[in-house]
């Protein structure tokens, strides 16, 4: 009997991508900030609380045969290859990471091939001028480290992009050294106030998301240079602004993504797959009694209607992601609508009363 590859998953938040391998027929094994019920039901996980350097610790004494990360360790290079030394990656290596997150590279690289990018530069502590600017540490995630130009706080670090005006999306591909196939293009949901998300913070994905050939063109070419300029591999995303003619790439998150369980799901279903995060709107202790009655009606492993499910006596701060609801629906009124009831319904269940 052929045994099943075992694969790490460490980062963040673990579930998305451990569900998606379990799915794929591998054994998974996980360590995140939440440990959550439904991953801790699924395959073994631990709960770091020095994050992400603990990361490191558990690697070096889990038995496995790779490791993938998610998001926000593209953030960590150096400690990324120092886990590269100790267990097989299934994913992009340190100075890969260093290459890609640099804005100002990523910049050139694309429009010395004549592809669009919003104009970036790094913060010197000046104004950047006249327009409409977001400031970019360049070290976050889910769209932490992105806020307004503020002309009473310039900073020294960073950088400053010109915003455009547009739908949020995101494209998946899947590279190797000779190719890189476009596997999806969603919608980002952003900073929706419905679901207590913060301005700038993902917050769901609704996928697929159908954009005019001509952009679609833009976007297999975008990915055919990132990948090969870059040496990308595996999975990665692409986040970018669509202004209703041009593509505007303005992050490349070089790991998998928060929307490729909903890219699979579409796929595999042939429907339009709704996700979105509910974000804590007030202080909230997870009961024992809540805990099991989410994770009974969290769907199955394959068809997950809930996730991310909180653990008995977790504690959630205002801000802090909650769960996860997953939908199917024939349009994307419908899929909005559906998400929009279910996180409704789970805020009068979670809180007691309806919230504003």
């Amino acid at each position: 009997m052929t045994t099943r590859p075992t694969i790490a998953v460490v980062g963040a938040s673990a579930r998305a991508a451990a569900f998606s391998l379990l799915r794929a027929g591998f054994q998974a094994v996980t360590a995140d900030l939440f440990a959550d019920a439904d991953l801790r039901r699924a395959c073994p996980a631990e709960r770091v609380t020095n994050y992400p350097h603990d990361l490191a610790d558990y690697l070096a004494r889990t038995e496995c045969d790779g490791w993938i990360y998610t998001g926000a360790l593209e953030n960590y290079p150096d400690l990324v290859d120092q886990m590269a030394a100790m267990r097989p990656l299934r994913g992009n290596s340190g100075s890969v990471l260093r290459a890609i997150r640099n804005l100002l590279l990523l910049q050139a690289t694309l429009k010395d091939v004549g592809l669009d990018f919003p104009e970036t530069f790094a913060c010197s502590g000046q104004s950047p001028g006249a327009g409409d600017w977001l400031h970019k540490t360049g070290l976050g995630a889910s769209g932490s480290g992105v806020c307004e130009f503020d002309s009473l706080n310039l900073p020294t670090e960073g950088y400053w992009q010109r915003r455009i005006s547009g739908v949020s999306c995101s494209a998946i591909y899947l590279a190797s050294s000779q190719t890189c196939k476009l596997l999806g293009i969603t919608r980002q949901l952003v900073g929706e106030q419905w679901t207590g998300a913060r301005q700038f913070q993902y917050c769901g994905t609704i996928a697929p998301w159908e954009l005019p050939s001509q952009a679609v063109a833009q976007l297999h070419r975008i990915g055919d240079v990132v990948s090969k300029e870059f040496e990308l591999r595996d999975l990665f995303g692409v986040d970018f602004v669509f202004d209703g003619k041009v593509v505007w790439p303005v992050e490349v998150n070089p790991r998998t993504t928060a929307a490729v369980e909903a890219v699979e799901r579409a796929t595999e279903s042939q429907l339009l797959c709704g996700k979105a995060i509910l974000y804590a709107k007030y202080p909230l202790a997870i009961s024992p009694t809540s805990s099991d009655r989410l994770l009974h009606r969290c769907g199955t492993l394959e068809h997950p209607r809930l996730a991310d499910i909180p653990n008995a006596h977790a504690e959630v701060a205002p801000g802090e992601p909650m769960l996860t609801v997953l939908v199917d629906g024939v349009s994307v009124a419908d899929v909005e609508s559906k998400l929009r009831q279910q996180v409704a319904k789970l805020e009068i269940e979670l809180y007691g009363c309806m919230t504003q």
